[in-house]
């Protein structure tokens, strides 16, 4: 299928070929890098959210861990001695001795929280809230404290008993340990998490809402809603889109909080140079497909068309058609290529009429040269006719050969033209049979020939020479009597004239010899009246002209003349 094709569209599909080859690779490539940068971006996400959430979890553990060892403290243990009830000055002394110490815990702490603690037996209270004063209430501690940190009032609490079984009836514990500690915190490492980062990270909650940075978006609205629509898991991430932007949402719960560290970034702030980059390479396609399709047109015109029109000029020319001529009005290669082709054409047509008038005149000749060739040969048979019937006294018959001998003559000496109409023709053939008739006398002849076709044109003596053989190969040897007919046909453009005899006629092998014989030059073996008749056909009227035999009904030899009148001479 692609041999088929011309060179001018074996070049355009090799060039999209290679084009789409080109954007299928650059854009694999894309994909690819585009791909390669997204699990980076997601990757450092996750790693800065990471470390974040160590941090926070770092300072929650240095509290938790506090408030779990406090209660093993001696000065906390002699507080709570029995016979301090009736001492109160010793249980203030202790009490601010505890207290100092939480101060300077604070103190070298990363955060400020408050601890307070609470001696249900003693229903006292100690707290590092320097500004609230706590009163002990007998029904806060009624119900089971929370085994992790809770969130209230934008601080974060946590609570611890002595012993650690009280959790669930806080109310018989020796001591709770309440510490707190307000979100403003976790802000402050957020907004150093911020500075050192291109995200923008906050704490979520689905039932609390959320704790941003200091410079908190607006987005962070509408990535919270994203968020309480997502089943998280324990970290993760995931990708969704806000206001035609995309984003990456990472993700950390915390273990000890309950919340849910986030992180998000915009992936195409991050992605934007790679973006330019493809448009910038599309755009460049762009333009060079549209630079392409003008070369291509303008060498479709330049040098396609010419060469097109240039091969159907050569077939027109190898199918005989010598008229032929190109014409192009552009100055290039192609105006002398086809300045020559006419050229050429020109000569080749001047030189295959000159040869072909040539050829007119050797057929001329040729035929012609048939034409004597008959004469003569009926002259002699006419000869030897009127010898035998002088030697049998048969003046009649002389008389009468002669007179059609002289008929004949005077027939084909009377005018230089080479045809004859069928009219004459028949008129001739007339003369003859009658004269045939004379000599043998069981012979018998019939002629029907439509008016049609007797102004019609064939070559002089056509007929006699095959009514001469009915005659002389088929009647004369036999004793019977014998008939020739004579009649024509005309069907669309094609003549017939049957001439039929009821003589000894002949065997399909000396049919197929006749036959053949009509087709090989002429040999001194050979009778030359009805091979100069086929000939003579031939020549004129075209290969498809001439004689054709067959089998008569009479029981002899039919022979068809057929010829063609449109049929190029």
């Amino acid at each position: 299928m692609l041999s088929r094709l011309n060179v001018f569209t074996k070049i355009t599909l090799l060039f999209v070929m290679l084009l789409i080859l080109v954007l299928f690779l650059y854009t694999y490539s894309n994909r690819e890098s585009v791909r390669v940068i997204e699990h980076e971006i997601q990757n450092n996400t996750m790693n800065h959210l990471s470390t974040f959430a160590d941090s926070v979890e770092s300072n929650i553990y240095q509290l938790s861990l506090y408030g779990m060892s406090i209660g093993q403290d001696s000065s906390i243990q002699e507080y709570q001695r029995p016979d301090y009830k009736d001492i109160p000055y010793e249980r203030v002394k202790v009490g601010s001795a505890i207290l100092e110490k939480m101060n300077l815990y604070n103190a070298a702490s990363k955060w400020h929280s408050t601890i307070t603690l609470y001696f249900p037996r003693m229903k006292k209270v100690i707290s590092t809230d320097y500004y609230a004063y706590i009163p002990y209430r007998d029904n806060e501690f009624t119900a089971p404290l929370s085994q992790s940190w809770t969130y209230a009032d934008n601080h974060f609490i946590w609570h611890t008993t002595d012993p650690t079984t009280a959790m669930n009836k806080p109310a018989k514990a020796k001591l709770i340990t309440k510490i707190s500690f307000p979100v403003h915190h976790l802000v402050s490492l957020l907004n150093q998490n911020k500075l050192n980062n291109k995200g923008d990270p906050f704490m979520f909650h689905p039932d609390y809402g959320l704790i941003s940075n200091s410079s908190g978006m607006n987005t962070l609205k509408d990535i919270q809603s994203s968020l309480k629509n997502t089943k998280l898991l324990a970290n993760g991430g995931f990708t969704t889109t806000l206001n035609q932007t995309e984003y990456y949402v990472s993700y950390i719960q915390s273990k000890s909080l309950g919340w849910y560290y986030v992180d998000y970034v915009p992936m195409q702030q991050i992605l934007g140079p790679i973006t330019s980059s493809r448009n910038l390479f599309y755009a460049s396609i762009a333009v060079l497909i549209v630079m392409s399709v003008l070369v291509l047109y303008t060498l479709y015109r330049s040098v396609q068309l010419p060469l097109l029109q240039l091969v159907r000029g050569t077939n027109r020319l190898s199918t005989g058609d010598f008229s032929v001529r190109l014409n192009y009005t552009a100055r290039n290669e192609f105006s002398l290529l086809f300045a020559r082709f006419n050229i050429m054409a020109q000569r080749i047509q001047e030189l295959i009429e000159n040869v072909y008038e040539e050829k007119l005149r050797s057929r001329e000749a040729t035929l012609k040269q048939l034409q004597s060739q008959i004469n003569p040969h009926f002259l002699y048979n006419c000869l030897f006719y009127i010898k035998n019937m002088a030697r049998m006294k048969n003046e009649k018959a002389v008389v009468a050969m002669a007179l059609n001998l002289g008929e004949y003559y005077r027939y084909i000496t009377r005018s230089e033209k080479d045809l004859a109409t069928i009219r004459e023709e028949l008129t001739m053939v007339k003369n003859y049979l009658e004269i045939q008739s004379l000599r043998l006398e069981r012979m018998h002849f019939t002629i029907d020939v439509p008016h049609a076709i007797l102004d019609k044109t064939v070559p002089r003596l056509t007929l006699q020479p095959i009514i001469e053989n009915a005659i002389i190969h088929g009647l004369e040897p036999r004793s019977e009597d014998g008939e020739i007919r004579i009649y024509a046909d005309c069907k669309d453009d094609e003549y017939t004239i049957t001439v039929e005899d009821s003589g000894l006629g002949m065997s399909d092998e000396q049919l197929d010899q006749l036959k053949s014989d009509l087709l090989k030059p002429l040999d001194e073996d050979m009778g030359c009246g009805t091979w100069n008749v086929h000939q003579r056909l031939s020549f004129m009227y075209g290969e498809a002209a001439g004689l054709v035999y067959d089998h008569s009904s009479l029981g002899g030899v039919k022979v068809n003349i057929i010829w063609h009148e449109n049929t190029d001479k």
